[in-house]
């Protein structure tokens, strides 16, 4: 028997401690609910839960960022909803006004209800807002601008459109090779079934009334078709046709009407007459009739960012497309031209001040909207004026190209809109899904976590016990002594 070292009672107070130390993080675990409550619970599902609350936290707020970009769209959209409505006024004042029941004064009246609808539209454009920022006055625009018109090579029509708002600002080249005028019969008619009868007149030069050619869609009406026998009396003289030709552009404007010779035996074969900008072989047309025909652009392009245009400043890689309306759209950026196009290339730039919607938690999880200037100059109706006939016909063209305008913006917020209602309800799967899995590494099990602290407290009570029953193991040694 020893007293110097009681080895039961320190086996049993090592068991009591360790008995206490699992109870105290049962309590601890029972008191917060959560499993790991310091990095020495769990050192790595520390570190995987955190990275997840950082996802978790970013995605709610991604979610109430995404409902705030639709809100602002929505802010936009009405006030835009509220322009298209003085647009269809202001067009039905202009068909009211082309009508000649109206005196001077008639439509001097109309015309002062337009101005106060074009002052609305500036106002409109300068006071919408949305927590203080302005949405139709430009500052939210993507711009593209030709500084010098000896840096469009390439004969862009105007300016180049940015479609895609994630583009950079900076020095941008689209360059043209390659180029070849494309003729495509929709509709035959009069007698003409070959494209190769008709083409855009190439001998038409600056100053000439047509050039240059817009390409698109050209209707040529064939009507009054005669035959002439210019002396009936001689079996041997040839019968004259004729036929007057009407040419309708691609924007449904007539450009010229001309009775011209038609028929192989009034023309010489491959004769071609210049009508409205087109060269028009009419030995083929044997008869009245509506023609439809398509004259189009096929060209290579390709978009460059930078100075220069070497290899790696390529951000749209060569590409053959075919024009449709005289418009291309390549490496996000839409080019317009006419048949003025040249192999060559054009330099521009572009100002982004598109807004940023952040709809992801982590860096460049953002959807781009860029809305333009809308005020009457936008829109090109400054010069709507209705105080004549033909100023009001004039204007009913311009507004409909106006409400075109208007239309492509709300369809491009309503698009935007769109997506950005799937964005918010991906983020709510996404989140619950993403605290699902941090919950199961961080939060207790209550239940787990009960039955181990009922069996841990049980356990220390009878570690108490046997400690108590140890320390009395050394008192023997004291009837050795009697």
């Amino acid at each position: 028997m020893k007293i110097n070292n009681n080895i039961q009672a320190l086996n049993a107070y090592r068991n009591l401690n360790k008995n206490q130390f699992q109870t105290s993080k049962n309590l601890e675990k029972l008191a917060s609910g959560m499993r790991i409550n310091r990095a020495a619970d769990d050192a790595a599902g520390l570190a995987i839960s955190e990275k997840m609350r950082s996802q978790i936290r970013g995605l709610k707020m991604a979610e109430r960022n995404a409902m705030d970009g639709i809100s602002l769209m929505q802010t936009a959209e009405g006030a835009l909803q509220e322009v298209h409505a003085i647009l269809q006024r202001m067009r039905e004042l202009a068909v009211q006004g082309a009508n000649d029941t109206n005196t001077e004064y008639d439509r001097q009246q109309i015309q002062k209800e337009v101005e106060q609808l074009k002052l609305e539209v500036d106002s409109i454009s300068e006071k919408t807002e949305f927590n203080t920022r302005k949405l139709l006055n430009g500052s939210s625009a993507v711009l593209a601008s030709i500084s010098e018109d000896t840096d469009n090579g390439a004969n862009v029509i105007g300016m180049p459109k940015v479609i895609d708002p994630r583009l950079q600002s900076g020095v941008y080249h689209v360059k043209v090779e390659g180029s070849t005028e494309v003729v495509t019969l929709n509709q035959v008619g009069a007698g003409i079934a070959d494209e190769d009868n008709i083409s855009l007149d190439e001998d038409l030069g600056e100053g000439d009334d047509f050039y240059p050619q817009a390409f698109g869609e050209y209707t040529i009406n064939v009507r009054s078709f005669l035959a002439n026998d210019p002396d009936p009396d001689d079996p041997a003289s040839d019968i004259q046709y004729s036929a007057t030709i009407q040419v309708v552009g691609p924007n449904g404007l007539p450009l010229e009407e001309r009775s011209v010779p038609v028929h192989s035996s009034s023309v010489t074969p491959n004769n071609e007459f210049s009508i409205g900008g087109l060269s028009i072989n009419t030995a083929n047309i044997r008869e009245a009739g509506t023609i439809k025909v398509s004259i189009e652009q096929k060209a290579t392009f390709s978009v460059y960012r930078g100075e220069d245009t070497a290899d790696e400043n390529k951000i749209a890689a060569e590409k053959t497309i075919t024009t449709r309306n005289g418009v291309i759209t390549h490496g996000g950026i839409e080019f317009s031209f006419d048949n003025s196009i040249a192999d060559d290339e054009t330099k521009f730039s572009i100002t982004n001040n598109a807004l940023a919607f952040q709809i992801g938690p982590n860096t460049n999880q953002n959807v781009m909207i860029d809305v333009p200037r809308l005020d009457v100059v936008t829109l090109g109706i400054e010069e709507v004026d209705v105080t004549s006939q033909k100023g009001a016909n004039e204007a009913i063209f311009i507004l409909d190209n106006a409400i075109n305008v208007l239309s492509d913006v709300r369809a491009k917020l309503g698009a935007t809109q769109n997506r950005m209602e799937h964005t918010v309800n991906n983020l709510q799967v996404t989140h619950e899904n993403l605290t699902a899995s941090e919950s199961r590494i961080r939060d207790a099990d209550m239940a787990l976590e009960m039955t181990e602290f009922t069996r841990n407290n049980i356990l220390n009570q009878s570690a108490t016990a046997m400690l108590a029953q140890a320390n009395q193991l050394p008192q023997g040694v004291l009837q050795l002594l009697q």
